[in-house]
């Protein structure tokens, strides 16, 4: 019956067209990056490197059957985000949420979440009112880049064919970025190479508040305990949150913390009610930049780890607002569920 199906090749039947593409590890990439300065390598820079196999139609059921009883293992969509992961990486549409598919999953996702919310009593569920989490189930992109050009009063582009949300893709772009985002100022020697990579640095800077209504896809991992999870926030952190050298034998230790968000009391009455805003910024002193869509535990380098995108206007306010370059890449994250902020180390993702 198998043989069968098989498409009839007439004289090339002893040849089969198979398209090998091979596809490389993530070579400097994934959450190695962010805690070892390593230009290559690394423990887990091998995730994701493998084959593609490209066969005629009708052939795959031939191929298949082989590929499984010569040991090759047969693994699933949870298989390949769960490796997508652990590299640093996102798998579509999550990859893509500028996209038509990006934003019709994640609305979809949304409404089973909020129904399997809803479904529990109110003394068994969190209240994201008082907690301070204004879109717990999905990530308001729009929102939020929209917000942050209010905030920062960004000059809008009112061109119709730019549109109202994209992702950066611009490799180069993308690597300037990651550079300033990894201090590589402080690791020049030459002062004239030190002038010249300011010059750069200013170069991105501007280049990045221009960008309006664009997202950056980023890394983070932790500092010291904790474990991002899904719609975890990514907030800016103040001058005191930063750790200093005095602090340096707590982090190693992983026993640095974080500030604490307090409850928010919602109040019917004007007069007694929140002074501060509810909007998607969340506090006002440390404001969401971005959002995790893929947390959990990386066992690659037995950290938390996560990925997501962080707006471009509020990725510029971070570097833009340190003057040690060692330290522009520390940022807060907060669970949606959790009031305790923590710090964490954030890379951009070329």
């Amino acid at each position: 019956m198998l043989l069968g199906s098989v498409p009839d090749l007439g004289r090339n039947e002893s040849r089969i067209p198979v398209l090998l593409v091979q596809i490389p590890g993530f070579r400097g990439g994934g959450f190695q990056h962010c805690i070892q300065q390593q230009p290559d390598g690394g423990p887990g820079s091998d995730f994701g490197s493998g084959w593609d196999v490209i066969l005629p139609a009708g052939w795959s059921m031939a191929f298949w059957i082989a590929l499984v009883y010569r040991g090759a293992k047969a693994v699933g969509l949870r298989e390949q985000r769960s490796l997508a992961f652990e590299a640093g990486r996102l798998t579509f549409p999550d990859c893509c949420p500028d996209t038509p598919s990006g934003a019709e999953i994640s609305s979809s996702r949304a409404a089973e979440l909020r129904l399997a919310y809803s479904r529990r009593p109110p003394a068994k569920r969190c209240n994201y009112d008082k907690m301070g989490v204004l879109a717990p189930f999905h990530c308001p992109w729009p929102e939020l880049v929209q917000a942050w050009m209010n905030s920062c009063e960004v000059v809008k582009d009112h061109d119709a064919d730019k549109p109202l949300l994209y992702c950066i893709r611009n490799h180069k772009l993308l690597q300037r970025l990651e550079s300033v985002c990894s201090g590589a100022a402080t690791r020049l020697k030459s002062s004239k190479q030190h002038s010249l990579h300011q010059c750069s640095t200013a170069s991105v800077l501007h280049e990045l508040q221009q960008s309006g209504s664009a997202i950056v896809k980023v890394s983070v991992v932790m500092l010291g305990r904790g474990t991002p999870s899904q719609f975890t926030l990514i907030c800016l952190p103040t001058t005191d949150d930063i750790p200093t050298s005095s602090s340096k034998n707590k982090r190693s230790r992983g026993n640095v913390e974080g500030p604490t968000e307090p409850l928010r009391r919602k109040s019917s009455n004007a007069k007694t009610g929140d002074s501060n805003p509810f909007t998607v910024l969340g506090s006002p002193v440390r404001p969401t930049i971005g959002f995790v869509v893929e947390g959990g535990f990386s066992h690659a380098t037995g950290k938390g780890c996560g990925v997501g995108f962080v707006s471009a206007v509020g990725l510029w306010k971070l570097l833009e607002q340190k003057s040690d370059p060692a330290s522009c890449s520390t940022v807060l994250v907060r669970c949606t569920h959790s009031l305790q902020y923590r710090l964490a180390v954030l890379r951009v993702v070329s």
